[in-house]
């Protein structure tokens, strides 16, 4: 277990740094002068040349990165251009928020996708596992915001139940905060829940067939009670491999939910950033959330390794 933690901590740190170089040097490459974004069209050649001395956008590419860098490492990412705010704490601020959504909207997933994938395969040869097979097709073919619209327009248009958008903190409202982040965690976990009931349906259809299924069974289990005791472990391992395959997926789209729902989170943010064509707010954002991808990847590695024991024992050997 040792050696699969210092093969993943190796593994997350030469990915950050390679995520750190293709983002700075993606937006270098793109056209556009930072400092005539922040002066307008109009400048004078002196002002441009201040402002660019001012923001160290005349030194080297290589003399940029480093310091954004180890200003990233210190806590200091420097100001927003235009709106002359804190980036970091500006981050810092909105990063909770986007990690709840993401993280609960995986959960979610998760968990209906176990019960869901588990019955169907207990009923592969009935209705009711073609019930389930279904519903998880039409939910693949959900694009998240349209799952938003969808539970925006009958949620709360008709039905009245709940925000249609907006956010309550925690801290002012326990009951509003969950109430403000139902439907986007809905809108982002059915689509990506689907897929995970498919995995799981063809995982535990495998598992049932193996040995110690018909063991259990022989020693007086039921195929439920068998597939459920024995199986579901086992079963969701193909599970977890596929959560941290749609890790991005997940961040993406809460990118999109934030806007669909009007939430002050990462996406939020970005969005806002981007108009304005505020570069450094743009690469330190989009490094963050490859960060918070590689470190979620990196755990869920972990949990993998805690899951097969053969992983272990890969390791062991190597």
């Amino acid at each position: 277990m040792i050696r699969l933690v210092l093969r993943s901590t190796l593994l997350l740190l030469a990915s950050a740094v390679a995520a750190s170089v293709v983002v700075f040097l993606l937006l270098r490459i793109l056209k556009g002068d930072v400092a005539t974004v922040i002066l307008g069209p109009t400048a004078t050649l002196e002002s441009l040349a201040q402002v660019r001395a001012e923001y160290g956008l005349d030194e080297p590419w290589h003399a940029q990165y480093v310091s954004w860098i180890s200003g990233l490492v210190q806590g200091d990412l420097g100001r927003s251009y235009i709106a002359q705010y804190d980036i970091f704490s500006e981050i810092r601020s909105r990063l909770g928020l986007t990690l709840s959504l993401t993280l609960a909207s995986m959960l979610l997933a998760s968990i209906f996708a176990l019960i869901a994938g588990t019955y169907s395969a207990l009923h592969v040869r009935d209705w009711r596992g073609g019930v389930v097979d279904v519903s998880a097709q039409l939910g693949i073919a959900v694009p998240q915001f349209w799952a938003g619209l969808l539970l925006i327009t009958f949620v709360s248009v008709k039905l009245g139940w709940l925000p249609a958008g907006g956010y309550v903190p925690w801290s002012e409202s326990p009951a509003g905060y969950v109430r403000s982040l139902t439907l986007p965690v809905l809108s982002l976990a059915i689509p990506i829940g689907a897929i995970f009931t498919r995995f799981v349906r063809s995982a535990m259809l495998d598992v049932m067939n193996e040995d110690y299924i018909r063991t259990a069974m022989a020693k007086g289990r039921t195929l439920r009670q068998a597939a459920l005791i024995h199986g579901i472990r086992n079963a969701s391992i193909p599970l977890v491999t596929v959560a941290t395959v749609q890790l991005g997926t997940m961040l993406a789209g809460a990118v999109v939910i934030e806007n669909v729902f009007t939430l002050p989170g990462l996406g939020r943010m970005l969005l806002v950033a981007v108009g304005l064509r505020e570069v450094i707010v743009v690469q330190s954002l989009v490094l963050v959330v490859l960060l918070t991808i590689l470190v979620l990847n990196f755990m869920l590695d972990i949990g993998y390794g805690l899951l097969d024991p053969r992983i272990r024992d890969a390791q062991r050997r190597a």
